[in-house]
């Protein structure tokens, strides 16, 4: 947490994002977090006094009633200043003096003002500003927060940063969840069953399935359920979630009862769970495509209207997916659950929910190491199972039917693989 009072330590932003720009006057803006604030600072590349009188820090979150289009000026003023985002939140810096209010949106692209923000440090060619949290609402971590700064001189905005656009923040978890279940789960077992080979395209880079630990929490208002992997997330094909060839199942059962739920699990995995396991509700996310799911009457996968938080972490190696109590219930504690490492692919055979093939030998876009001539062998490259588990992932992943039916649906859920439940202790 760094102290602000304008005496710039490097040390104690190193920690921090950093964007750099290469239009003058601002040179870079940092930012950062701690349990309760969101920490700024921008540096410029000449002394306040020669480029601007004031700073403007425009902040948009969700959940805020009002919000503007125009920075304070940039509404009246020519060339018009667009902000890129719909501003709920601004900070106004005098920059002789320091002194910082912070103003939330109104109708007519007004101001209403909060109230001054004490933590402040203005050097002459640096500002540090820290925001406390409780002041732009009631936010939650996976939320998205837009940013934008404006620099204004004699009531006319001279620029913007960042120059590329507008920055976006997604608020990590910061220690606030409650974990109920974690799962360590071995090493170097990202080959399904056993005999999985990775594609042999370079972007898939050694251990990106396999799962290190697997944890189900959560906190005030949602459950948490966390994937650390072994390997690097690295978004390859530029998804909008930053996922790139990892896809991510949870399976929740929440009555073990026989005959509520679904047995088979989501088109392609090929697996399923026993009568008394049945899925009520499933969780899967990937770069494109995140949502909540529960079976019909007929056992048929619907998607539920809920938002999901996600947040990809890749210096973590890790996703956080949160999902709002009111979806799915109250009683995690009573719970089974199944965690899946699988493989996305943008172009999946018929019949199949985005996850990549298995085919007996290894190709650039599919893995290897499948059964000749069988067709109903799990697509699972990691199921989240304790280390020394009984029996083993490799032994769940092998224990089923074999089969050459083509229409994978008409199979009974009894001749895939049969997968254990997760159960809190």
């Amino acid at each position: 947490t760094p102290i602000l009072n304008g005496l710039i330590s490097e040390e104690e932003w190193a920690s921090a994002i950093l964007y750099t720009e290469d239009e003058a006057p601002l040179a870079a803006l940092y930012f950062g977090l701690d349990t309760g604030r969101l920490y700024l600072r921008l540096d410029s590349t000449q002394p306040w006094d020669q480029v601007a009188d004031e700073l403007f820090i425009y902040i948009t979150v969700p959940r805020a009633t009002s919000s503007n289009s125009f920075s304070r000026y940039g509404r009246t003023s020519a060339p018009k200043t667009v902000l890129g985002i719909a501003a709920t939140h601004e900070m106004r810096v005098d920059l002789e003096t320091g002194a910082a209010l912070l103003s939330q949106a109104a109708e007519g692209e007004a101001w209403s003002t909060v109230g001054p923000l004490e933590q402040v440090g203005l050097a002459p060619s640096a500002l540090e500003i820290g925001i406390p949290f409780g002041l732009l609402g009631d936010l939650e971590p996976g939320d998205r927060l837009g940013l934008v700064a404006v620099l204004s001189r004699q009531g006319r905005d001279v620029t913007t940063a960042p120059s590329a656009g507008p920055m976006e923040i997604v608020l990590p978890d910061l220690g606030q969840t409650r974990v109920l279940l974690e799962v360590i789960d071995p090493q170097r077992d990202d080959h399904g069953p056993g005999s999985y080979i990775y594609p042999t395209d370079r972007v898939f880079q050694p251990q990106v399935f396999d799962l290190k630990r697997f944890i189900v929490g959560q906190d005030e208002h949602n459950l948490v359920f966390k994937f650390e992997l072994h390997g690097p997330i690295v978004n390859v094909w530029d998804s909008p979630l930053g996922l790139s060839v990892q896809a991510l199942d949870v399976y929740i059962d929440v009555d073990g009862q026989a005959g509520s739920g679904a047995r088979t699990l989501l088109p392609g995995r090929n697996a399923a769970l026993a009568p008394e396991d049945a899925w009520d509700y499933v969780i899967w996310v990937e770069g494109w495509t995140q949502g909540l799911y529960a079976p019909d009457a007929n056992g048929d996968p619907q998607k539920l209207d809920v938002t999901l938080k996600v947040i990809v972490d890749p210096a973590q190696r890790a996703v956080t997916i949160r999902v709002p109590k009111e979806a799915i219930g109250e009683d995690p504690e009573n719970w089974g659950y199944v965690g899946l490492v699988l493989s996305q692919e943008g172009f999946p055979s018929p019949g199949v929910w985005r996850i990549r093939d298995v085919l007996p030998q290894p190709a650039q876009w599919r893995f290897g190491g499948g059964p000749e001539g069988v067709t109903n062998y799990p697509h699972i490259i990691d199921l989240a199972w304790p280390e020394g588990g009984q029996p083993s992932q490799e032994e769940i992943l092998s224990a089923y039917t074999p089969s050459g039916e083509a229409d994978l649906a008409a199979l009974s859920p009894d001749l895939f693989a049969i997968l254990p439940l997760l159960r809190i202790p």
